[in-house]
Formats: structure tokens, C-alpha cells, sequence
């Protein structure tokens, strides 16, 4: 019997997919009252978030180029030796005083955390690879559910217990996402070995073999920055149409509401249609998420567009990760990972530069204005460059291109 037939391998990948997300969230979302409450201001806190971004921008390829190529560890082993190093920076950002060692440790920790966000990818993909059946989208909607749950329940626990918890939590959280990494392993009955480690590919470079994918890349950046420019300053967006913090909140939650049944149902949207498609499609779902908010007269409206977080981020977050996995020689595969992933922080880091840049000039009006442009033209840039032969067809692409031949 192999190590993933009991349970199955997706309960086990839905429950490492659960704990990554679960660690981002009390990372990410809960920064801010951390550092607010160590002394730090909202223009500390911004700049630290923004180079810790960059430098993870930066590190993203590095790292997942090494990942590729691991020799001696297999990338479930080199997952878990990351979370360790977590581990023991949350350990000490508990311990340990003074802003500048605060700083360096927070910022070291939103570094790993959006490090392993391919990693993580990689290993639902190379279980796939391996001949094992999993629903890659099932686990990664647990994702979404487990955030949400994880912000509600550290927003609890501030409240009764302070800021001083948010590092405990990330500890018991760390211990649970290194538990599901170590746990997640393969053999026996797939068609490839246990955590393989990826022989040289003698295809050309994949992120050297296709002109188009710099431009790939900066539409999927440029969606990003609409995208994050909408969650980002969400309250400043809601307040001109009579929203408050409240609001806000109803807003993020319909948000993460709506990315469900596409991450539910991707497994069966990929039999009606390739990766490239669904990863096409994306982009408009962006543009009509940014056009509808620019648009939107009150609260009610807004609330209702948040339905293109269905053809939007929900779409591209899956369809990115089987479109790499598809299209890329398999001993470049985590490399291919981290460079969309890479997308969505950079697209994160400049969001918040150009956002709080808009809002002080001209209002809310200009930023949303500007989202739909960056919105618009990310749309346009995938939607032309991921037309079929422009762009490595995959499997599907193949299949579909063979039956037009035919008939």
C-alpha cells in the first residue's frame, strides 16, 4: 500500500495546502496590529512589508531554481527545512526585543512564508506527475477556507489575549504546516518513486525558450496590481460609497466566498478546457472586477461584482500552477511556479507604492481608475500572447488541435 492511498492523497494535500495558507494569513493579514503594537508606524510598517516583498520578488527564482535541482534533499525535505527556519524566527520574534530585531526577524518571516508559496505547488503537482489521483483545487479552496477561518480566530485571540500572541500562533501554526509537509509523501503505487528528484531535462530553458514569457509576465504582474489595489485599500475604496470597516469586511469575505466553487470545480472545468484557457479567461475576470468597482454607484453594487473573483483570481491562481506544470521540462517545473508567483508579489509591492501615491493626489476615483487601466492591458497581454502556438501548447492544446485536424 502506498503512503498516500490511506487517507488520500488529496485529504492529506488539502491539509498542507490548509496549514500554508493558514501561516500567510497570521503573517500577512495581521502584521499590522503586530508591528503597530511593538511601536512601529504605518509608514515603518509599509516600507518593511514592501522591501521584505521585493527581496522575496528577488529570491523567488533563486531559490526555486536550487529546488530544480536538489540532489541530496527532495523538495518535500527542502519544504520542511524552510519551515523549520520559520519555525525558529517566530520563535525568536517572541523572545527577542527592540524594533531593529523585530523588524529584521518579521521581515525574514514574510519572506519564507511567500517563498513556499511555489514550493508548495510544486509538490501538489509532482504527487500529480507521480501517477496519484488529486484534486488540486479542492485542497487549494481549503486554502481560502482555512485563511478565513485563521483571521477570524487570530482576531479573537488579539483581542483577549493582545498582540503579543500573534507569534504564538505562528508557532502552533508552523508546527502544524511542517507536520503536513513531512507527512505528505508518495510511493508504491504511482508511476514514478517517492519525492523525485528531477533528472536533467534536455529541452531548451523553459524561461529562455519562448520570447513571449517576459510579457507573460508582465501581464500577469499588471493584473496583479489591480487586483491588489482593490484589496489593499478596500476601506478607502468602500468609504465614498457610505461603507465602513464593516463594509470592508463583508466585501473581503464575498471575496473569498466566491473563489469556492471555481477551486472546487477545476479538476472538472479542465476536461472542457485546457489550462490555457482558463488561464487566458483570467485576465478578463481581473478587468471586470477593477471596471465594475471604478463603476459601482453604492455598497449593494459593489458587493455584487465581487462575483468576478470567480473568472479572476480564483481562475488564474489554479490554472497558472497546471499551465506551468504542463509546459515545462520537469526539472524546471518549481522554477516555472516561482515566476508567476513572483508576479503576484511584485504586483503586491507596487501596488502599495502606487496606491497610497493615488489616494493622497486625486481620491479613490484615481486609484480604481488606474486598476481597471493595469487591469485592461494585463487582460489584453495574456489574452494575445497565450493564443495557441504562441506559447508551448499544452497536452490539451494538443489534443484539441489533433481533433480539429481530423475533422
Amino acid at each position: 500500500m502506498s503512503a498516500l492511498s490511506k487517507p488520500h492523497p488529496t485529504l492529506r494535500y488539502t491539509f498542507l495546502q490548509g496549514s500554508y495558507w493558514a501561516c500567510y494569513c497570521c503573517i500577512m493579514t495581521f502584521s499590522s496590529v503586530y508591528l503597530l503594537a511593538q511601536g512601529f508606524s504605518n509608514a515603518q510598517i509599509g516600507v518593511l512589508i514592501s522591501i521584505s516583498g521585493i527581496l522575496a520578488t528577488l529570491l523567488q527564482p533563486l531559490v526555486s531554481r536550487g529546488a530544480d535541482r536538489l540532489k541530496k534533499l527532495s523538495l518535500r525535505q527542502f519544504c520542511a527545512l524552510l519551515i523549520s527556519l520559520q519555525l525558529v524566527v517566530g520563535g525568536l520574534l517572541f523572545l527577542l526585543r527592540g524594533q531593529l530585531l523585530q523588524q529584521v526577524l518579521y521581515g525574514l518571516l514574510i519572506i519564507l512564508v511567500q517563498l513556499l508559496m511555489p514550493l508548495c505547488s510544486a509538490l501538489g503537482m509532482a504527487c500529480l506527475n507521480a501517477g496519484f489521483s488529486l484534486n488540486f483545487g479542492v485542497a487549494r479552496g481549503a486554502g481560502s477556507v482555512a485563511f478565513g477561518l485563521v483571521s477570524a480566530g487570530c482576531g479573537q485571540l488579539v483581542l483577549v489575549l493582545g498582540a503579543r500572541s500573534i507569534p504564538l500562533a505562528m508557532t502552533a501554526l508552523h508546527l502544524l504546516f511542517l507536520l503536513s509537509v513531512l507527512a505528505f509523501r508518495f510511493h508504491g503505487n504511482g508511476t514514478s518513486p517517492a519525492d523525485p528528484t528531477p533528472e536533467v531535462s534536455s529541452h531548451k530553458p523553459h524561461l529562455g525558450q519562448y520570447r513571449q514569457l517576459f510579457w507573460v509576465l508582465v501581464g500577469s504582474t499588471l493584473l496583479f496590481i489591480s487586483h491588489n489595489l482593490l484589496n489593499t485599500f478596500a476601506f478607502q475604496i468602500v468609504q465614498p460609497l457610505g461603507g465602513n470597516s464593516g463594509a470592508m469586511g463583508t466585501t473581503l469575505f464575498l471575496q473569498s466566498v466566491m473563489e469556492l466553487p471555481v477551486m472546487f470545480l477545476f479538476g472538472w472545468l479542465l476536461t472542457k478546457c485546457s489550462s490555457r484557457f482558463w488561464l487566458r479567461l483570467s485576465g478578463v475576470g481581473f478587468f471586470l472586477h477593477a471596471l465594475g468597482a471604478w463603476l459601482a454607484p453604492n455598497m449593494g453594487v459593489m458587493y455584487a461584482i465581487q462575483i468576478f473573483e470567480m473568472p479572476g483570481y480564483a481562475l488564474f491562481a489554479l490554472a497558472s500552477v497546471y499551465f506551468v506544470n504542463e509546459t515545462a521540462p520537469p526539472d524546471q517545473r518549481v522554477q516555472g511556479q516561482a515566476w508567476f508567483t513572483m508576479c503576484a508579489t511584485l504586483g503586491s509591492v507596487l501596488a502599495s507604492f502606487t496606491g497610497g501615491f493615488l489616494l493622497d493626489l486625486w481620491g479613490a476615483g484615481a486609484l480604481l481608475a488606474f486598476s481597471t487601466l493595469t487591469g485592461g492591458i494585463g487582460m489584453v497581454l495574456l489574452w494575445v500572447l497565450l493564443g495557441k502556438g504562441r506559447y508551448g501548447d499544452t497536452p490539451a492544446d494538443q489534443s484539441s488541435l489533433q481533433k480539429e485536424a481530423v475533422g
